[in-house]
């Protein structure tokens, strides 16, 4: 845990560096205080916010989302295990207890937010009642109140300012004009703002994943480390099960950053946590991406949450030192029977970021030669190359879900040509009536597939209001590639059911976007060539 609270340390220290080193070359330069006073107005106005942001909350959940709290005796007669470990920890730590807030959805969602310790307020689904037990549900309770103890709702406030002040350094000085010695030193140093900005966002990220790992390490001195492992699962899977409504979505959106989970990730492993076997082993062998392949650390970048198998795999570290038991998720034992080889996928990981830069490379060695005129022909033979990567052809492989969930060397540039036979049983986004990506499933999972028309988006709206009803609930086959992101999933070729056939050709505009730009810079050369004195 130390480490933990070192690296939130660490990550304030940078952003207010950063901010600092900004303002005082914008002082120097400018020899001006209207930043100045532009920056403690946000500094005001985001404290301000701050203070009201919670009665806003409170407003906002009631009126879309009926949130009831409970006072303190309705809690101990309804739910006499939440009630117990607030007072616990309150008392431990001298704060008055959290207000409980319900809200009636079957999605299981868990967060927090106030201003200090003394007003927080926790707020849980009925889904958490339904999908959890007694225990898993305390372990999500302790998650929740370890934000409280360690104060993180002024922590992310104050790290969110400080990157916000970047942005706003920027904006003020891009209007400068260059036109003398000071002014282009104020534009170079709204581009170092821009760059500051941009890095502050991911720090702050990296940031919100450290006070997850913080929590669900205070969790784990509450409530034994499997019992939040496996809430992290069943939520995962209540949200993949629950109806998904209007109002549930944009409680998930809404509450996103808040949440025990990340909604985006959490729906993915849910899908796996269906496995018809009713094993741990398949959702094991799916978090094995998140924990050793080094795509997992780069799509975990943009991600509020650490990745599920990662947090898993530190609970299962804090349950060994404690002498625990951890016996549903052992995802190093599951590593070991999967034969994973990390010399090989980092191998792996090497040869594909290659692939993703290799347009990039040419069209920089083009210029470097001499031959800039080129350097977008040359941009344009390595999408060309990358084609072949991200949609190989060749005979597909039949797979089932929790195999292909359980490939710990997938990635998201190198596609896997399979079949899986079963049913659409579902849109992803199932609220939408011109959602055209749909859940597959088999027999031992359910994974989303990707819908990608040559049309482009005209195309995708069109197949998803007028061609995906028919095929729900119809046994067929989906034929596409496979790729792993923040979850697995299929990029359809073609959906064959009983209804008949939906043809997708999502590598159209990939191979014809490089042409039209070769087309291009040939008849550009042509015209060139033909106006150059012989």
């Amino acid at each position: 845990m130390a480490q933990l609270y070192f690296a939130s340390l660490l990550t304030l220290t940078l952003l207010a560096g950063m901010l600092a080193g900004l303002v005082i070359a914008v002082l120097v330069a400018m020899e001006s205080m209207d930043l100045g006073i532009a920056l403690a107005l946000t500094v005001a106005l985001n404290l301000l916010l701050f203070v009201v942001s919670p009665w806003i909350t409170d407003l906002t959940l009631r009126w879309v989302n009926g949130v009831q709290f409970l006072d303190d005796d309705a809690l101990a007669q309804k739910h006499p295990h939440v009630h117990a470990i607030i007072h616990d920890v309150a008392r431990e730590y001298g704060f008055k207890a959290p207000s409980i807030g319900i809200i009636a959805d079957r999605n299981p969602t868990a967060f927090t937010y106030g201003i200090l310790r003394s007003n927080a307020r926790i707020v849980l689904t009925d889904g958490i009642f339904e999908f959890l037990g007694d225990e898993e549900t305390k372990a999500v309770v302790a998650h929740e109140l370890g934000h409280i103890v360690h104060r993180d709702f002024l922590v992310m406030t104050i790290a969110g300012m400080l990157v916000q002040m970047t942005f706003q350094i920027y904006a003020r000085l891009r209007r400068v004009k260059s036109d003398s010695k000071k002014g282009n030193q104020l534009i170079v140093v709204a581009m170092a703002a821009y760059v500051a900005y941009l890095i502050g966002t991911y720090v702050l990220l990296y940031l919100s994943r450290t006070r997850e790992y913080l929590a669900d390490s205070f969790s784990a001195e509450r409530v034994e480390a499997r019992h939040l492992a496996n809430a992290l699962i069943k939520i995962a899977y209540g949200i993949a099960q629950a109806a998904d409504t209007e109002t549930s979505r944009n409680l998930l959106a809404g509450t996103r950053h808040l949440g025990v989970v990340d909604v985006r990730s959490a729906s993915r492993m849910g899908l796996v946590a269906e496995s018809g076997d009713g094993s741990s082993e398949a959702a094991a062998k799916a978090m094995l991406f998140d924990c050793y392949n080094p795509w997992a650390k780069l799509v975990e970048i943009s991600s509020t949450h650490p990745l599920t198998g990662r947090r898993i795999l530190a609970l299962a570290a804090i349950a060994r030192n404690k002498g625990q038991s951890f016996p549903d998720f052992d995802i190093e034992a599951t590593a070991r029977r999967a034969g994973v080889d990390l010399q090989a996928v980092n191998r792996q990981f090497r040869e594909e970021a290659l692939v993703v830069a290799m347009p990039w490379l040419a069209a920089f060695g083009a210029v470097v030669l001499g031959m800039a005129p080129l350097a977008p022909a040359a941009l344009a033979v390595g999408w060309l190359w990358q084609v072949r990567w991200r949609y190989p052809l060749g005979a597909p492989a039949p797979a089932t879900v929790t195999q292909l969930l359980g490939d710990w060397s997938a990635s998201p540039v190198r596609g896997r040509l399979v079949k899986l036979s079963g049913k659409p049983i579902g849109r992803v986004d199932a609220g939408s009536a011109f959602g055209e990506d749909l859940i597959f499933a088999d027999k031992t999972g359910r994974i989303a597939t990707d819908f990608r028309s040559m049309l482009g988006p005209l195309g995708d709206m069109y197949a998803g209001w007028a061609r995906v009803d028919e095929h729900l609930e119809q046994e067929g086959e989906a034929l596409g590639w496979y790729r792993r992101g923040l979850g697995g999933f299929v990029i359809l070729r073609r959906l064959s059911t009983r209804a008949g056939v939906l043809e997708a050709r999502p590598y159209f505009w990939e191979i014809a976007f490089p042409l039209v730009i070769l087309a291009g810079t040939a008849v550009f050369g042509l015209m060139v060539l033909g106006g150059a004195p012989h």
